[in-house]
C-alpha cells in the first residue's frame, strides 16, 4: 500500500511514497514533514535491499546481502530508527503477546557509529501451490508509465488488488484501467480502500460509499470483496478507531452482500487498535516481511490469514519498479471461493442447507441491505437474515411472523443470532436476537423476552422454570415494565432497577 500523509511526504500527483512502506508512514504519522522523511531516507539507503518474489521461476528471486524489507516492524528497523533518531521512538510489540518473538540477530550494519543488529536473512520458502499476486497504486506509473498485464499474468501472477480510494478527496487515476486489464488477461482482481479515520464516526461510512461509488459492489466472479486499507490512526483513541472500522466494514457488507477483507499489520494491530478481537470474523490480510514460509502467529484473535503480503520489493515482468508481493491462503480453489461475488451468504446457506430450505420455502424478494446493518432475503414461511458479526440465521413460522410485526432488524431485537431451536419444555420453540429472544408454543403463540426480565427469566430456567412460556410480550405498568408468563409475572422496577416474580 503506497500513501502520503502531508505534501512533505508525497510526490507527484496523487498519494503516494518514494521509499519503503513502512519506514515512510512511520516518519510523516510519527515525525511528520520532511524532518521524518530525511531520518528515513538514510535509513532507507542503509537497509537498502532487493526482495523478489519466487513463482513459476518467472518471478526472480535474489537474497539481500544485508538486510530485506520488513513492514511489520522487526529488530532491524526498529533498532535503526532508534540509533538514527532515538527521540522519535516507534512502538515495538512487547514480549508475551501473540506475536513471535523477534529473530536472532547474526549480523551488524554501522548506522551513526552505533551497530545496528540485522534479522537473519531465510530464503523466501512460501509453499508453490499458494497462488501469488500483486497490489498495486499509481506508484506502478512512474511518469505515466502503463503496466503491461500480459507479461504481469505470464510471469505467474494470478491475482491483482488495485487500490481505488483514499480518504474523502483521493481516487487513483490509474484505477478502472488497471483492474479492467487485469481482468481481460485472466486474473482474479480485488479494490482496496485506504482509511484515513477522522471524528465524527459518521465519516466512515461516508469513505465507505465513496469507495463503492468508484469500484461497484463487486457481485461478479472473478472480484474478491472490497478491502480495507487500515493503517492510519487518524489521531482517534482505540475505541474510536475501533468503532470507525465497524462502521466502515458495517456499511460494505451491507450494502455489498459481502464480507470484506481487512489489511493490517502485526504491530499497528497489537498497538494502535490495542489487539481487539472485535474483528476476527473479517477474512485477514496480513502484511508481515519475515522472509518465512507463513506469516507465523497472528493478533487479535484471528486464527487463520486468507491473504499474506510478504514483501513490497517484488520485481514482476511488465511493471516498473518494485511491487508488492502477495500470497494466497492456501491454494487455487480458495481464491475461487474468494473472488466468487456472485454468491451472497445467504445465497450459500439456502443452497448449502436442506433444513433451511424445507422450513423457508421458496424466496418471494431479493436480498435487501436490512435494518441495523447486514442483509436479509424473505421466503414464503419465513426469513434469512446475515451479518459478519452475527452470520446467517433464519426465523420462521410463528416467531418469525412476530419478529416482523415488532419491526425485525429495526426493532430492539436486532437481528437474529441463532436458528429456531426448542426451548427448555416440550413442545417449545424460541429463537435468539441481538436484543432478546422470541419463545413459541401452540399453546401459548409467539412473545418476545428482553432486557433486565429476560435475563432474569433465564436465571430462573427460562422455559423451563416454574413461571412456563411468555403470554405476552413485556408492557408498561406504573414504577416499570412487565411480562406476563402462564403461572406468573416478571415485573421490572424502574427506580431499583431490579426484577421481581409476581405468582397468582
Amino acid at each position: 500500500m503506497r500513501i502520503a500523509l502531508t505534501p512533505a511526504c508525497q510526490t507527484g500527483a496523487g498519494p503516494g511514497r518514494t521509499v519503503r512502506p513502512h519506514l515512510r508512514r512511520t516518519a510523516c504519522h510519527r515525525w511528520g514533514g520532511t524532518r521524518g522523511a530525511v531520518v528515513v531516507a538514510a535509513v532507507a539507503f542503509i537497509t537498502a535491499t532487493t526482495i523478489t518474489a519466487t513463482t513459476a521461476g518467472s518471478l526472480r528471486a535474489s537474497q539481500p546481502a544485508a538486510a530485506s524489507s520488513i513492514h511489520d516492524q522487526t529488530v532491524r528497523d526498529v533498532q535503526a530508527i532508534r540509533n538514527v533518531a532515538a527521540t522519535f521512538d516507534v512502538p515495538v510489540l512487547a514480549a508475551g503477546t501473540t506475536a513471535a518473538a523477534p529473530r536472532t540477530a547474526d549480523t551488524a550494519v554501522a548506522v551513526s557509529g552505533a551497530a545496528v543488529p540485522i534479522a537473519d536473512q531465510s530464503a523466501q520458502t512460501i509453499p508453490a501451490e499458494w497462488p501469488r499476486g500483486i497490489d498495486i497504486s499509481s506508484w506502478q506509473h512512474p511518469a505515466g508509465a502503463q503496466i503491461d498485464w500480459n507479461a504481469v499474468r505470464s510471469a505467474g501472477v494470478t491475482f491483482a488488488i488495485v487500490k481505488a480510494t483514499e480518504g474523502m478527496t483521493y481516487t487513483n487515476p490509474y484505477f478502472a484501467l488497471d483492474r479492467l486489464r487485469a481482468l481481460q488477461t485472466g486474473l482474479v482482481v480485488g479494490a482496496y480502500h485506504y482509511a484515513r479515520p477522522v471524528l465524527p464516526i459518521t465519516t466512515a461510512v461516508e469513505q465507505a460509499d465513496r469507495f463503492l461509488a468508484t469500484t461497484g459492489l463487486t457481485r461478479s466472479n472473478g472480484h474478491l470483496a472490497p478491502i480495507l486499507d487500515l493503517e492510519a490512526d487518524g489521531s482517534l483513541s482505540a475505541d474510536q478507531l475501533t468503532a470507525w472500522t465497524r462502521a466502515f466494514l458495517e456499511e460494505i457488507e451491507t450494502r455489498t452482500g459481502r464480507t470484506p477483507i481487512l489489511y493490517t499489520y502485526r504491530s499497528f494491530w497489537t498497538d494502535t487498535m490495542k489487539n481487539t478481537t472485535s474483528f476476527s470474523r473479517y477474512p485477514l490480510w496480513f502484511a508481515i516481511y519475515n522472509g518465512s514460509s507463513s506469516p507465523g502467529s497472528l493478533p487479535g484473535g484471528w486464527q487463520k490469514w486468507t491473504m499474506w503480503q510478504f514483501t513490497s520489493s517484488g520485481s514482476v515482468p511488465g511493471i516498473a519498479g518494485n511491487v508488492d508481493m502477495n500470497a494466497v491462503c492456501c491454494g487455487v480453489d480458495a481464491l475461487a471461493a474468494s473472488a466468487d461475488g456472485r454468491v451472497s451468504e445467504i445465497d450459500r446457506r439456502y443452497g448449502s442447507d436442506p433444513r433451511v430450505r424445507s422450513a423457508l420455502g421458496t424466496a418471494i424478494r431479493d436480498e435487501e441491505p436490512a435494518g441495523g446493518g447486514g442483509r436479509w432475503r424473505q421466503f414464503e414461511q419465513g426469513l434469512l437474515f446475515w451479518s459478519v458479526a452475527t452470520g446467517v440465521h433464519e426465523a420462521h413460522g410463528g416467531i418469525g411472523a412476530k419478529y416482523l410485526n415488532l419491526g425485525s432488524s429495526n426493532s430492539f431485537l436486532g437481528r437474529p443470532t441463532s436458528d429456531e431451536v426448542d426451548a427448555e419444555t416440550t413442545g417449545s420453540r424460541q429463537s435468539v436476537f441481538q436484543g432478546g429472544r422470541i419463545y413459541w408454543s401452540a399453546a401459548t403463540d409467539a412473545h418476545e423476552v428482553h432486557g433486565a426480565i429476560l435475563n432474569h427469566y433465564l436465571s430462573l430456567g427460562g422455559a423451563g422454570s416454574d413461571l412456563g412460556l411468555p403470554i405476552s410480550d413485556e408492557y408498561p405498568v406504573e414504577g416499570g415494565r412487565q411480562s406476563a408468563f402462564q403461572y406468573g409475572w416478571l415485573r421490572w422496577d424502574a427506580d431499583s432497577g431490579t426484577v421481581a416474580v409476581t405468582r397468582p
